[in-house]
């Protein structure tokens, strides 16, 4: 079964909901790196390392700076 592009987001969101410990309702769809104070460097070193676990992913050194919002995210993780 095919993961859809909404599905992906809900579960990008669900996970930035997590490790942040913010509401759901309070991770847009379209959230980015610095929107809030919890998602710094620190953080997206979180995210990263989080992805790759949930997703089965590896994310290489490159990639990570270009991962910054969730929609590029989202992008990433339907190639794989």
């Amino acid at each position: 079964m095919d993961t859809t592009h909404d599905q992906i987001t809900d579960k990008i969101r669900s996970l930035l909901a997590g490790i942040f410990q913010i509401p759901l309702d309070d991770v847009p769809a379209d959230m980015t790196f610095g929107d809030i104070p919890q998602w710094d460097s620190f953080g997206h070193m979180e995210v990263m390392m989080s992805l790759e676990e949930k997703f089965g992913v590896e994310i290489s050194t490159e990639t990570i700076s270009e991962l910054v919002n969730i929609p590029a995210i989202g992008a990433y993780l339907e190639k794989k």
